[in-house]
Protein backbone atom coordinates (compact mmCIF):
# COMPACT_ATOMS: atom_id res chain seq x y z
CA UNK A 1 0.00 0.00 0.00
CA UNK A 2 2.92 2.48 0.49
CA UNK A 3 4.17 1.85 -2.89
CA UNK A 4 1.14 2.69 -4.10
CA UNK A 5 1.06 5.75 -2.28
CA UNK A 6 4.44 6.38 -3.34
CA UNK A 7 3.85 5.98 -7.19
CA UNK A 8 0.79 7.78 -7.49
CA UNK A 9 2.88 10.93 -5.67
CA UNK A 10 5.28 10.84 -8.09
CA UNK A 11 2.78 10.47 -10.98
CA UNK A 12 0.96 13.49 -9.24
CA UNK A 13 4.79 15.30 -9.26
CA UNK A 14 5.51 14.73 -12.55
CA UNK A 15 2.38 15.96 -14.22
CA UNK A 16 2.65 18.88 -12.39
CA UNK A 17 6.08 19.62 -13.59
CA UNK A 18 5.01 18.91 -17.41
CA UNK A 19 1.82 21.12 -16.84
CA UNK A 20 4.06 23.97 -15.59
CA UNK A 21 7.08 23.57 -17.96
CA UNK A 22 4.59 23.68 -20.63
CA UNK A 23 3.28 27.05 -19.88
CA UNK A 24 6.36 28.48 -19.57
CA UNK A 25 7.02 27.19 -22.63
CA UNK A 26 3.90 28.53 -24.11
CA UNK A 27 4.30 31.48 -22.40
CA UNK A 28 7.49 31.86 -23.81
CA UNK A 29 6.71 31.17 -27.60
CA UNK A 30 3.73 33.68 -27.01
CA UNK A 31 6.24 36.26 -26.18
CA UNK A 32 8.34 35.23 -29.51
CA UNK A 33 5.62 35.34 -31.83
CA UNK A 34 4.74 38.66 -30.60
CA UNK A 35 8.34 39.64 -32.08
CA UNK A 36 7.48 38.42 -35.42
CA UNK A 37 10.33 36.48 -35.23
CA UNK A 38 10.57 33.73 -37.28
CA UNK A 39 12.85 31.09 -36.78
CA UNK A 40 11.03 28.48 -39.90
CA UNK A 41 12.42 28.80 -43.47
CA UNK A 42 10.79 31.91 -45.24
CA UNK A 43 9.27 29.94 -48.06
CA UNK A 44 6.37 29.54 -45.70
CA UNK A 45 5.58 32.85 -46.53
CA UNK A 46 5.38 32.36 -49.87
CA UNK A 47 2.97 29.20 -49.23
CA UNK A 48 0.77 31.00 -47.57
CA UNK A 49 0.30 33.89 -50.32
CA UNK A 50 -2.70 33.19 -52.86
CA UNK A 51 -1.66 31.63 -55.93
CA UNK A 52 -4.08 32.01 -58.91
CA UNK A 53 -2.16 30.19 -61.14
CA UNK A 54 -4.55 27.27 -61.19
CA UNK A 55 -7.11 27.35 -64.12
CA UNK A 56 -9.69 25.00 -64.54
CA UNK A 57 -9.23 22.49 -67.34
CA UNK A 58 -11.06 22.96 -70.62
Amino acid sequence: MEYLLIFGGLLVAFITLRVWFGARRAKIYAEIKKQKYTVIDPAIDKIVQTNDDRKPIG
